[in-house]
């Protein structure tokens, strides 16, 4: 049976791929190395290993969202290295899939419901008649505040 330390040498070599060839990145991150600390090269070595499979460096990208809401940037760099996400793999994928077709699916049976329909079509012909008799009145020279519409119920009229 092999050992736990080789199995882990070939993961890791598995791993490493085209963003971190040398596994630097990967040393950093044992090591619990923070952004802050890294070199400008070193940063985009470490950008370039999150974004290798496709991922997202969401850590970098979160910490210059901070920066634009006014956090001192050594403040918002202050992180620790993070290996990156692995890509979702076929199965999951396809089950990601079939959850939002079955949340989908509620949605639009729920919308679809005859309690649903019936509510829409009364609120269809209420706001049609509020729209009559502010015709009426506008007709006859009146003010229309009698007749608030929908959005406008919990106001005040004078």
């Amino acid at each position: 049976m092999p050992s736990v330390k080789g199995q882990l040498k070939r993961l890791e070599k598995r791993l490493k791929g085209d963003g971190d060839p040398d596994g630097k990145v990967l040393e950093w991150i044992r090591q619990g190395r923070l952004y802050s600390e890294l070199t400008d090269d070193e940063r985009e070595q470490y950008k370039r290993y999150k974004e290798s499979i496709g991922g997202v460096a969401d850590d970098i990208a979160v910490a210059e969202l901070k920066i634009m809401f006014s956090i001192p940037e050594d403040e918002a760099y202050r992180f620790q290295l993070t290996k990156r996400q692995r890509p979702p793999t076929p199965e999951e994928h396809a089950q990601t899939v079939k959850e939002m077709e079955r949340l989908m699916k509620e949605i639009q049976d729920e919308y679809n419901s005859p309690e649903e329909e019936k509510k829409r079509e009364e609120e269809y012909q209420r706001a049609r008649e509020i729209g009559r008799l502010r015709q009426q009145a506008y007709e006859r020279g009146e003010s229309m505040d009698k007749y608030p519409l929908p959005w406008q119920e919990g106001a005040k009229n004078e």
